[in-house]
């Protein structure tokens, strides 16, 4: 071997090796940010129920849940610009278009929110549509902050990510709190969400480098669009579990299994910033061929640790979390919800896969495995099968198959993309290239 070869192989090796510290940084420190923010909102939950009557909390609890089901568009959009981006940054004329989409489906979901204000009234049994119109209004600013997380998210500024999503989730907070202290209901508290998260939307966009506007939405609107319909599923397909031990679980049971999955979310939400610093990347194919397959070790790797660790507790985990009034049903089994939250993780990781190449596939994938989980259920709860084992083992069952055939249909584009075929146009590649 030639030197020179030699020089060049080894600078490649230090390349990698400092690109590869790099990454661990950022996702170390994304992911202390993301669950800094998590953190804040269950504060905000367990505040909210000393601090409220019991029906007034239920009240907030259910709204909660809407607003979770409302910020699927923001979700959308955010992984959308991030996949344009793409590790781009100071494509002024490319953001100003994408925060015109972000302002565009903002504006499009508080509308739709406000026309829905009498249904979502009857449905919930509220005393008055206050606490509805403050939901919907929260809406818009929710919207622009994650999309303006996904701004620095596409550019691949971290630090600053970091700082923008703590500055939004702390407003957010201070405001709800402060609504709860002065009204005292569930209107006032969601009146001091949006005024928060208007402070924090602000302080996104100050963080993104106050962006302008400019139009030409069509292409990149259906690609947040898009994103939006899939990661809707993945919602719906996240929380089923836990819906139907309400609906169908005996009181005990089914609070024994809320309290089991904490676990499921601890597991799902730990890698989080794997997800976040890989995401930019799958908007090119090579950054989907090299970095995919890390990025889903490290998360099988950090949730087999957590799964194995969850099953040494064994009989003591559930007290753990939840005191010693849970843990009768489930005994050991709780590193089953470990288990669930390490393959739904993967399941996501995946699914941006299938986003940034535009596979409607994967769409179509998660939405069915919502169906299918939820025909499972219904028929084990018709038959008097139905128990906390049995439903978690459903929705662990349903996850595995998931993350099967993501994994079935990345080794058929990898072998495509090697017998050189043509590879299917990403998501954030069909945005005009600026100027034209």
């Amino acid at each position: 071997m030639s030197p020179l070869r030699s020089s060049t192989r080894r600078r490649r090796r230090k390349g990698a090796g400092q690109d590869s510290r790099r990454l661990v940084g950022a996702t170390a420190l994304v992911s202390v940010a993301f669950l800094g923010t998590s953190a804040l909102a269950y504060v905000f939950t367990v505040l909210a129920a000393r601090l409220l009557a019991p029906a007034a909390y239920g009240e907030l609890a259910a709204l909660l849940g809407l607003l979770l089901v409302g910020s699927v568009p923001g979700t959308g959009v955010r992984t959308a610009i991030a996949l344009h981006l793409g590790g781009r940054s100071g494509d002024r004329e490319a953001t100003a278009r994408l925060h015109a989409v972000m302002l565009s489906v903002g504006l499009g979901v508080s509308l739709l929110a406000l026309l829905l204000v009498p249904v979502v009234v009857t449905l919930l049994h509220l005393p008055a549509a206050t606490a509805a119109i403050w939901l919907a209004l929260l809406l818009l600013p929710q919207t622009l902050g994650e999309g303006y997380q996904g701004m620095l998210q596409g550019a691949a500024r971290y630090r600053r990510l970091a700082c923008v999503t703590v500055v939004f989730g702390v407003s957010k907070l201070v405001g709800g709190v402060t609504g709860l202290l002065v009204g005292g209901s569930s209107a006032s508290a969601l009146l001091g969400m949006a005024v928060g998260a208007s402070l924090g939307a602000l302080g996104g966009w100050l963080g993104a480098g106050r962006p302008e506007l400019l139009g030409r939405l069509r292409a990149p609107l259906g690609a947040a669009l898009r994103a939006a319909g899939a990661l809707l599923g993945f919602v719906v397909l996240l929380n089923l579990d836990l819906l139907f031990a309400r609906h169908h679980l005996p009181a005990a049971a089914a609070g024994e299994y809320a309290v089991a999955a904490i676990i499921t979310k601890i597991a799902f939400w730990l890698p989080q910033g794997v997800g976040v610093v890989l995401l930019p990347r799958l908007a090119h194919a090579a950054g989907r061929h090299e970095t995919l397959p890390t990025a889903l070790a490290a998360v099988a790797t950090l949730g087999a640790a957590l799964t194995l660790s969850t099953a040494a507790l064994g009989d003591s985990a559930l007290p753990l979390i939840g005191g010693s009034a849970y843990g009768g049903t489930l005994g050991a089994a709780t590193w089953l919800f470990a288990a669930l939250g390490t393959l739904l993780a993967l399941a996501q990781l995946l699914l941006f896969s299938g986003i940034a190449t535009a596979d409607r596939l994967a769409t179509a994938a998660v939405w069915t495995a919502a169906g299918v989980e939820a025909v499972v259920v219904s028929v084990l709860a018709a038959t008097d099968r139905l128990s906390p084992l049995s439903l978690v083992g459903t929705a662990s069952l349903t996850a595995t198959a998931l993350v099967t055939m993501g994994l079935v249909r990345l080794a058929r584009t990898r072998a495509r993309t090697r017998a050189g075929e043509r590879p299917v146009v990403p998501a954030a590649e069909v945005v005009p290239a600026p100027g034209s």
